[in-house]
């Protein structure tokens, strides 16, 4: 059978789209790669193809022809002393968490894009997938821990804090640990706040399991997080929040928001906008939501009366930011 790629043509002049499907193939070698335990094997020095099929329980033909294709691709390095890694993938829960979403969440934006309904929502499909699921926490417990110093740094001193939409609570257990004097109450739909982390500390972090798109947010808070959740909701939606998180606040309170910025910082490269791009996409397919701008986010608080806002860069994820608003004093 003759694979119908038109690589006669010089490799400048192939056309994008071919390079994207010579990509998609390496991409999916690399996760052949890590389901099968490749880099893994190999963190203990070379090895040769035989060596390497044995260790994963491959057959070593099928082993010789991944190898090939990981070399061609960067992956790996293949000379007189075997196979040894020359670009080792990211984390593997990173790594098989964003090829299932590619690959099987996406497997019918077709029909969200032309609909603007999805046919199943991203929790949805993450319940009929705990695998996927357990990845995804172990990925946002990770990333609040990193960003965990900057974000006690910079938010504004509070005693009472409301965390919006806190799921399991890894953003409220790290700020407790780093700022003794805040009490939490973790605001959350019931099926997320029945699995709080477990250590979190019962004396500081209270519970209440409900919808924050209508239900009461309570008063007198001196502080709102809004972490990782305008993402998932459209302007209106966004808009609404803001005017209900800002009557709940106390006359000093003020709203804390940690998510991607539309337009992020200069200097990334293409590979920033890339992500931001394919981040944005698949909330489309999960949520009919996406990326908002932070100069939207601004405005859209200052309608809700907190018109005094900054924006913190984070050191550990430059396409995340805080923007923290408050009224004028």
């Amino acid at each position: 059978m003759t694979m119908p790629l038109p690589l006669s043509q010089e490799l400048s002049g192939v056309p994008a789209p071919v390079l994207d499907r010579l990509g998609a193939a390496g991409y999916r070698a690399m996760i052949a790669g890590v389901r099968l335990g490749v880099f893994t094997a190999l963190e203990a020095g070379p090895r040769s193809v035989e060596e390497l099929a044995t260790t994963i329980g491959g057959d070593p033909a099928g082993v010789r022809s991944l190898v090939n294709v990981l070399v061609t691709f960067g992956y790996l390095r293949h000379d007189e002393d075997g196979v040894t890694t020359a670009a080792p993938p990211g984390p593997v829960d990173a790594e098989l968490f964003w090829h299932e979403v590619l690959f099987e969440h996406w497997a019918d934006i077709e029909d969200t894009i032309r609909t603007g309904t999805p046919r199943r929502g991203f929790y949805t499909w993450l319940r009929e997938r705990p695998a996927t699921a357990a990845r995804l926490r172990r990925m946002l417990a990770g990333a609040a821990a990193d960003l965990a110093d900057d974000i006690a740094a910079a938010l504004p001193p509070a005693a009472t804090v409301l965390d919006v939409g806190g799921g399991h609570g890894d953003h409220t257990v790290e700020l407790c640990r780093r700022r003794p004097e805040v009490r939490v109450t973790v605001f959350d739909l019931p099926e997320t706040i029945t699995a709080l982390r477990e250590d979190a500390p019962p004396d500081r972090v209270t519970v209440r399991a409900g919808d924050y798109l209508t239900d009461d947010l309570g008063s007198g808070h001196d502080l709102v997080l809004l972490f990782n959740v305008l993402h998932g909701h459209r302007p209106e939606e966004c808009r609404e929040l803001f005017r209900r998180a800002a009557r709940s606040l106390s006359p000093t309170g003020s709203i804390a928001i940690l998510d991607h910025d539309r337009e992020p910082p200069a200097g990334l490269g293409p590979a920033a906008t890339g992500f931001l791009g394919m981040f944005d996409l698949t909330l489309w397919q999960g949520h009919a939501g996406g990326v908002h701008r932070y100069t939207d986010l601004a405005a859209w608080l200052g309608e809700a009366g907190l018109t005094e806002s900054r924006v913190v860069p984070l050191a550990a994820s430059p396409l995340e930011k805080l923007l923290i608003a408050g009224r004028p004093s």
